[in-house]
C-alpha cells in the first residue's frame, strides 16, 4: 500500500477483532516492520552485542502457525516456540481494560527491552532510549499492519510482572513494556469520519 494511505488510515481497532486466522505472510510483514522501527542504531548497542529491544508473540489466530508463546529471531525472520498452547485466558487476565479481547487478535506482540542495562550504560538519558524505540516499534507496527489491510492495536494496562515471568525476562535483565495487538476485524464496524488530510 502507498505510505500515505498506510500513514492516513492507521487506527485502534477497539473491541473489532474477529478471531479469524490471519494470514502469515501479514504476521511476519508486520514483525519485520517493527525490528526495523526499533533500530535506532543508539550508542548502547555494539556490533555483535544484544539489540535494546527484543519481540514476543503470542500466537491465538495465524493460519498454519499453531498457537504458542513465541520469540522472533530478527536475524532469521522466524518464531523461535517457548511454549505450545492457547494463552488466550492469560492475556485477558492481565489486562487491565475492557476495550480488548486479547484472545480474538491473531497475535500480540510484546517489546521487552534491557532498560536497567541501558540506564548503567548512560544514566538517565536511557529512558528516552528505550521509550524512543518502544515508541518507535508500535508506530512501525500501526503503519505495517495498515498497510497489509489488518487491525492494530496498541495498550499499556497490562501485568508486566506476569508478562516477565512467562518469557523467563528476569534472566535477561529485560522488561515487557507494552502491548501490540493486530489481526482481522469485523467488516464495516460503526466508525466516524476521522480524515486528517484530503485522500
Amino acid at each position: 500500500a502507498p505510505v500515505r494511505r498506510a500513514l492516513r488510515e492507521r487506527r485502534s481497532s477497539f473491541g473489532r477483532f474477529t478471531g479469524t486466522p490471519l494470514d502469515p505472510a501479514k504476521l511476519s510483514a508486520v514483525l519485520a516492520s517493527a525490528v526495523a522501527g526499533s533500530d535506532l542504531d543508539t550508542d548502547v548497542e555494539t556490533p555483535g552485542g544484544p539489540p535494546l529491544t527484543r519481540l514476543h508473540v503470542f500466537v491465538n489466530h495465524v493460519r498454519d502457525v499453531p498457537p504458542g508463546l513465541y520469540e522472533y529471531d530478527r536475524d532469521t525472520g522466524e518464531l523461535v516456540l517457548m511454549r505450545a498452547g492457547s494463552f488466550g485466558a492469560f492475556l485477558q487476565e492481565n489486562y487491565f481494560l475492557a476495550n480488548y479481547n486479547l484472545e480474538q487478535a491473531a497475535a500480540v506482540l510484546v517489546p521487552v527491552a534491557r532498560t536497567h542495562a541501558v540506564m548503567d550504560a548512560v544514566g538517565d538519558r536511557g529512558y528516552r532510549l528505550v521509550n524512543a524505540a518502544v515508541g518507535a516499534t508500535a508506530q512501525a507496527v500501526y503503519t505495517a499492519a495498515s498497510a497489509a489491510g489488518t487491525g492494530c492495536g496498541v495498550a499499556l494496562g497490562f501485568d508486566c510482572v506476569s508478562y516477565a515471568e512467562e518469557f523467563g525476562a528476569d534472566g535477561r535483565g529485560e522488561i515487557p513494556l507494552l502491548i501490540m495487538m493486530i489481526g482481522d476485524e469485523g467488516r464495516r464496524p460503526a466508525d466516524y469520519r476521522y480524515d486528517i488530510v484530503a485522500p
